[in-house]
């Protein structure tokens, strides 16, 4: 805690996260090491891969542009395909219901 605590009294941006007041209000919820134990991940690199799964390989190709409304729309679509979840989540909502 000690090295966050320059971060303590620190002003940030509307809706930037206050690290000390996180760390402080959830350090009974950081035990990296049962995490690893158990097989989790606890670094960043699945999330970095996974920004450049998800967002870079589909909104920074070559004259793409977007709002954010529609790149947010956009990347839940991706992230349900690259999860697996493509076809027990999206498929059924766009595929027409047989008439019976």
């Amino acid at each position: 805690m000690e090295r966050l605590k320059p971060y303590k009294d620190r002003c940030f941006p509307t809706g930037a996260v206050n690290l000390y007041k996180y760390v402080t209000n959830n350090r009974d919820k950081i035990d990296y090491a049962e995490y690893k134990k158990k097989g989790y991940y606890v670094g960043s690199g699945a999330i970095e891969s996974g920004n450049t799964v998800v967002v870079q390989r589909r909104c920074k190709q070559a004259g793409m542009k977007w709002n954010k409304k529609n790149a947010q729309y956009m990347l839940m679509l991706r992230a349900k395909a690259e999860s697996g979840l493509w076809a027990s989540r999206v498929q059924p909502l766009i595929t027409p219901v047989a008439a019976a």
